[in-house]
Formats: structure tokens, sequence, C-alpha cells
């Protein structure tokens, strides 16, 4: 099954604990929906960029694109 990285950007002075705070309603989402994950966490780009992701198998990509929105998406290798 192939994976999908999906990726939601945060800037600005708040931005790590706004990323935090959205990844904790992202796996709250998730479980509610009960869709199966592998895994969400957070990057530091720098200090006024962080983001939160979430890796999926390719077959939940619908429902959570048009729930959720993410800025991007990359298709991972296996």
């Amino acid at each position: 099954m192939q994976k999908i990285k999906l990726i939601w950007d945060f800037n600005g002075v708040d931005s790590l604990k706004t990323a935090k705070h959205f990844n904790i309603h992202l796996e709250e989402f998730l479980e509610k929906q009960e869709i199966l994950f592998h895994n969400t966490g957070l990057d530091s780009i720098s200090d006024y960029h962080n983001i939160a992701y979430l890796v999926i198998d390719k077959q939940h990509i619908d429902k959570i694109k048009h729930a959720l929105k993410p800025q991007r998406a990359f298709l991972l290798e296996d």
C-alpha cells in the first residue's frame, strides 16, 4: 500500500505551539473517524516555521484532504 505524508504549515512566533495543538486535534479526528494511520508528528523548520504532519495509506487521502485541507502532500516510497 502506498503511503502519503500530509503537511500543515504554521508560521509566526507561536507556530510551534499552534502546530502542537493542531496535532492533538488531528489525532482526535483520526480516532473519531476510525482512520488508521502510521504516525503523526511535528518538524521545526525554523523558530517561525513549524509543521504538523500525518502519514496515512493512500486509500484514506480523499476523506482527510476534504475535511482537513493540508497545504502539501508527498508520496512516500517503500
